[in-house]
């Protein structure tokens, strides 16, 4: 982990603010959100973020590279909750029950802008508009995570697959000026721990999805030539899934 305290990006030039926490706050209003900001933290792919049951001092937001956020199960398993990509919002925890209840990992190199949660406690108090994009920026995440949970229960592998592919890659797409390619960094093994399925059987339907020329997969890049023909088979429309994943 490597700690950066000085000349720390402008919040108002950022190229994620727009799918990030301080997106919904109006440009007056960003330099007292930005002196929130104690630091920016980076870790290498592999290092862990947080552990389950730690009680976080700070906030982040990712500002670059693949986070995982996941559980470790009784039986030795691990279920992989969701992928946290450029703009998503970790650990701010309200009510009584401090602990986190999940894990993270970096599965590339991470940068994260850090919030010291008691300072962002007492400024929301003060600045309700923080309050404001706070609630959006959650909303946000709880309807990617319903629209993912019920593709996951009610669809066989391919759709399950072809989803996840496709949203990550809008995603992360939308933040680099839509490339025909992403930098993809996750493993067919994450996959499967995300979706509930064998590396395997994820294997199997990466090979039909290549063969039917949906995906291009190679050197921990994502190609998706035909983003409508994968929303297809996603079994969502291309247009809904864009809106939800770029949280317009």
């Amino acid at each position: 982990m490597k700690l950066n305290t000085v000349n720390l990006p402008k919040c108002e030039n950022c190229a994620i603010r727009a799918t990030a926490l301080f997106g919904e706050l109006e440009t007056r209003h960003l330099d007292r959100a930005r002196a929130l900001r104690s630091s920016q933290v980076s870790y290498t792919a592999g290092e862990y973020l947080y552990y389950e049951g730690d009680i976080p001092t700070k906030a982040f937001t990712v500002y670059k590279g693949w986070v995982t956020l996941f559980k470790n199960l009784r039986n030795g398993d691990r279920q992989i909750l969701r992928f946290a990509l450029p703009g998503d919002f970790l650990c701010y925890k309200v009510g009584k029950n401090k602990q986190l209840d999940h894990s993270a990992i970096a599965v590339s190199d991470v940068t994260l802008c850090a919030f010291p949660i008691d300072r962002f406690r007492e400024v929301i108090s003060e600045l309700p508009e923080l309050a404001f994009a706070l609630s959006s920026i959650t909303e946000t995440t709880i309807k990617r995570c319903h629209t993912a949970l019920t593709t996951i229960a009610s669809h066989p592998a391919e759709t399950k697959v072809a989803y996840l592919l496709l949203s990550l890659f809008i995603r992360e797409a939308s933040l680099l000026n839509n490339p025909e390619r992403i930098p993809f960094p996750i493993t067919q093994e994450d996959i499967a721990d995300a979706l509930g399925l064998t590396p395997i059987h994820v294997n199997r339907v990466f090979q039909s999805l290549r063969k039917q020329g949906l995906i291009l997969c190679k050197n921990r890049s994502l190609g998706i030539p035909d983003k409508a023909a994968l929303a297809k088979v996603a079994k969502i429309s291309l247009p809904e899934l864009e809106q939800l994943m770029m949280g317009i």
